[in-house]
């Protein structure tokens, strides 16, 4: 006589699905539009531009900076203790392009202070700005890719979200 038995296992896949509330990516991806986004696109924006110079074109930059290093620390807290899968290791990843994209835009400011430059007007520093070389659009370029990575792991989690 031979019997047989069936066992019906679960596929892997199905095992390993974990469903992420769906407002948790709701926030990552408006953190992503809003501060991420936003920032590198003005980023790009402001140091293409002919129109500011010097101190204003820094500022600027700076502030575009400043909400991709929000956005970034914001994703992290939302995230907490690793709720959605995979992302710590895409923010840690996003992080450190952001900081080299952070320091090639820094690198186009030059301040010059009026202690042996000659430079600076009025007894006030000034500064100046190189034009953005390839390895600044590189850094940008190479933050994007992973922005755009965060946005394919959201988008592939959409689908099976808890509410």
């Amino acid at each position: 006589m031979l019997t047989c038995a069936s066992f019906g296992l679960a596929s892997s896949a199905a095992a390993d699905t974990v469903r992420v509330p769906c407002g948790v990516l709701g926030q990552i991806r408006e953190s992503l539009d809003d501060d991420i986004n936003a920032g590198i696109g003005g980023v790009r924006i402001v140091i293409s531009s002919p129109y500011a110079s010097g101190a204003a074109q820094q500022r600027d930059t700076n502030v575009k900076l400043a909400m991709i290093s929000h956005g970034v620390h914001y994703m992290e807290d939302v995230n907490g203790p690793g709720i959605i899968p995979g992302l710590a290791p895409a923010l840690v990843d996003l992080h450190r392009a952001t900081d080299d994209m952070r320091d090639a835009v820094g690198a186009l400011f030059v301040v010059s202070t009026s202690y042996g430059s000659g430079f600076a007007y009025g007894g006030y520093p000034t500064v100046s700005n190189a034009w953005p070389q390839p390895s600044t659009w590189t850094a940008i370029d190479y933050a994007d890719q992973k922005k755009d990575a965060i946005y394919a792991l959201v988008n592939g989690l959409q689908p099976t979200c808890a509410p």
